[in-house]
């Protein structure tokens, strides 16, 4: 028999699997139910896998590996207990991402955070300190003989200088979570420098540098990538996932609970959590932050928004389809989009992301009908959270093990630009991102 074969019992689940195989390039065959004894199958359709369609297999279970979760974390899993030494990682900015995300890291086997860098160093500390590790165990350092004793007593690493890094003598991947871009850039560009993986959340830096800082991490043979845990990182899984099911994403996007344009740091504090940047929340509320976001999702799968600013409709999850379809055409729409929606909130739902695709063929939509997932040919894959640094490891071990990419760059579909929240006076000073000025708008 041929090297790749597909299984599947007879009758719908068979005809499903066949028609997915025939797409892929394979040839209908038999097994008989004696060969597999053992595994207790049944007399089966299968299919062989000759010639070109061995390669079209290939491709086919690497999809289906990279996009069901079990199986991800599995290869990850193994990947960890069979390096023969811990996955070394340097966590640049530990606030309320930076921190939870030491945490995590110091939770995993096979993984170690050995230094942790910030502005205000004693944060660092703390984060460690927060992970359960021993004040023994960290050594604040600021000079690169103190460093290398540190490294050596083997001891957890805080710095305020990001190029610190360079020194260290033993380090796997750089994972960077400042919400900053001048910091966030200093970062990729050392990791690219040193030949190490650089995985971000900062969608600040990744919206306007990130495909000049992916071909450069490229010409140095080492990955850059958004990382999974925030919006783009999850909606790049969701995409992939749908694309390699044989659909076409038409809209991808996130549910927000409000937006409101002229936001301003007073009015958000009230709502500012221990731990969470006032600013970083206003560009949060204000459309910024998700006006980046978008605009990474875009550029790395070739989408734009519809209208400058994008829709938001309000709906509900049950009309999100339908919604879309009256905006925007869903038949007529020249390639994909990205925007988002009001009014999916609640719990388990304020925080969704969702993809429309599209795919159309004889019989697919009595098939999807009987799945529950509608009439079609325009179909819904929601996701009604996304889990920050506790999804993080993921791309981290993706990248290090893998030399995989959760998301990256690939073009310039978006930009976003600064609108003013209120009218300007001449010579008047403007603040930064979440502030009294301006926002982001895609």
């Amino acid at each position: 028999m041929a090297e790749w074969m597909i299984y599947g019992v007879s009758g719908y689940t068979g005809r499903l699997c066949a028609e997915e195989a025939v797409s892929r390039g394979m040839r209908p065959g038999w097994v008989s139910a004696s060969r597999f004894r053992r595994a207790r199958l049944s007399c089966c359709p299968a299919w062989c896998v000759t010639g070109n369609g061995r390669a079209a297999a290939r491709g086919l279970f690497s999809e289906l590996l990279s996009v069901a979760g079990f199986d991800m974390y599995g290869l990850i899993e193994k990947a960890l207990r069979e390096r023969g030494s811990d996955l070394r990682v340097a966590v640049v900015g530990t606030g309320w991402f930076g921190s939870r995300l030491v945490a995590e890291l110091e939770r995993v086997a096979g993984v170690r955070p050995v230094a942790a860098v910030d502005i205000l160093p004693e944060r660092a500390v703390q984060s460690f300190l927060g992970a359960g590790c021993a004040a023994g165990e960290i050594e604040r350092v600021a000079t690169g003989s103190a460093l290398a004793a540190a490294e050596a007593r083997g001891r957890r690493v805080c710095l305020d200088d990001i190029g610190m890094l360079g020194e260290l003598g033993a380090l796997d991947a750089i994972y960077e979570c400042t919400g900053d871009l001048e910091g966030g850039a200093e970062a990729a560009v050392l990791a690219a420098e040193m030949g190490l993986p650089f995985v971000t959340v900062n969608s600040e830096l990744d919206s306007t540098l990130g495909r000049v800082l992916a071909e450069r991490a490229a010409r140095r043979g080492t990955v850059y990538t958004n990382s999974a845990g925030d919006q783009p990182g999850c909606l790049a899984r969701m995409m992939r996932e749908a694309v390699a099911f044989g659909f076409e994403p038409r809209v991808a996007g996130n549910c927000k609970g409000f937006i409101d344009p002229h936001q301003d740091p007073v009015g958000v504090r009230p709502f500012v959590l221990p731990g969470h940047d006032l600013n970083k929340v206003c560009a949060f509320a204000d459309g910024t932050k998700q006006a980046m976001e978008l605009a990474v999702v875009g550029n790395a799968f070739g989408l734009r928004p519809a209208v400058r600013g994008m829709h938001g409709p309000r709906t509900t999850k049950p009309e999100l389809v339908a919604t879309f379809d009256r905006l925007v055409g869903l038949d007529t729409l020249p390639g994909g989009i990205v925007d988002y929606v009001l009014g999916i909130d609640g719990v388990d739902q304020g925080a969704g992301l969702f993809v429309i695709a599209r795919r159309d063929s004889p019989g697919f939509s009595q098939d999807m009908q009987y799945l529950k997932k509608g009439a079609g040919p325009h179909y819904l894959f929601f996701r009604d959270h996304h889990l920050c640094h506790m999804e993080a490891l993921s791309s981290l071990v993706e990248a290090a093990c893998f030399g995989v990419a959760t998301l990256r760059p690939a073009g310039w579909e978006c930009e976003v630009c600064a609108v003013a929240k209120r009218g300007l006076r001449a010579r008047r000073r403007l603040a930064g991102l979440g502030g009294c000025g301006l926002s982001g708008v895609l």
